[in-house]
């Protein structure tokens, strides 16, 4: 009989590791999320420069490409974000697989905020960044769709792309999302994105629009230190238009291991009480 004990037990334990390497890794539809704006694969749907590139000499970097993107999403609960997924293009197909990603989460500041200048709301104190190199995400051909490419400073199309990529982060130190505010409303947080590419290289990363809209609209930011956060947001509009990015934010691959665990301690009491 203890033969068979341990057997279901390593079989639950089985399911328990068997479930967190499916958390990560690429994500689609039929796995739970926190939080998602699904990407816009419509002739509406447009790539938005959210590129960091370095001068050939060093230092600042290469105007207009000094791009921060952000976009605003509800906290309902608190717990960690160890799983975060965005959708992207590459500028005329041309895919930089060096490149370094930088992604931070922050307060909101609400529109009519601490800066006059900036009546809208846009982030606010950096909570938690970090930096992923090539081999600390996954990235995966998801779609195809016929898009143009966007600069927001310029406020021009600067290209096409058809390939639409998902990109897969799962931070070393998660930040931890506080929940509910004390008014018992959803806390506000953005998400920021850049991709920071080496000096003398001709590829752009866009972050992808969705047609799903949450509260306020995407910011965009230039800054010349991709550490650094962008002194000033602006609101996010193509052709007139305000705009949101997709992304996905999804339960943490701890919980579902959690599940597992208590899977494999009940299969343990019942085979005791036999």
């Amino acid at each position: 009989m203890k033969s068979v004990h341990v057997c279901l037990i390593g079989i639950a334990a089985a399911a328990v590791l068997g479930l967190v390497p499916v958390a990560r890794a690429d994500w689609d539809r039929s796995m739970p999320y926190k939080y998602v704006q699904w990407p816009d694969l419509t002739t509406m749907g447009v790539d938005v420069n959210a590129t960091w590139r370095q001068t050939a000499a060093g230092g600042q970097g290469q105007w207009p490409f000094v791009k921060v993107l952000a976009d605003d999403f509800p906290c309902y609960q608190r717990g960690p974000i160890t799983d975060i997924h965005i959708w992207g293009s590459w500028w005329d197909d041309m895919v930089n697989a060096n490149a370094i990603f930088k992604l931070s989460i922050h307060d909101d500041v609400p529109a009519g905020g601490v800066n006059p200048d900036m009546q809208w709301s846009h982030p606010g104190e950096l909570r938690w960044q970090e930096f992923f190199q090539p081999t600390e995400y996954i990235a995966k051909p998801w779609a195809t769709a016929q898009e143009r490419f966007y600069e927001p400073n310029t406020q021009q199309f600067i290209g096409m792309d058809f390939t639409v990529w998902q990109y897969n982060f799962f931070p070393r130190e998660p930040f931890m999302q506080e929940g509910m505010d004390a008014a018992g409303k959803p806390r506000v947080y953005w998400l920021d994105v850049t991709a920071i590419l080496p000096p003398d290289t001709l590829e752009v990363f866009g972050w992808k629009t969705s047609p799903e809209h949450w509260n306020d609209d995407a910011v965009f930011g230039d800054t010349y230190d991709p550490a650094v956060p962008p002194y000033f947001w602006h609101e996010l509009y193509v052709e007139g238009i305000s705009r949101d990015m997709a992304f996905v934010i999804t339960p943490e691959p701890a919980t579902l291991a959690l599940l597992g665990a208590g899977l494999a301690g009940l299969v343990a009491r019942r085979m005791r009480r036999k």
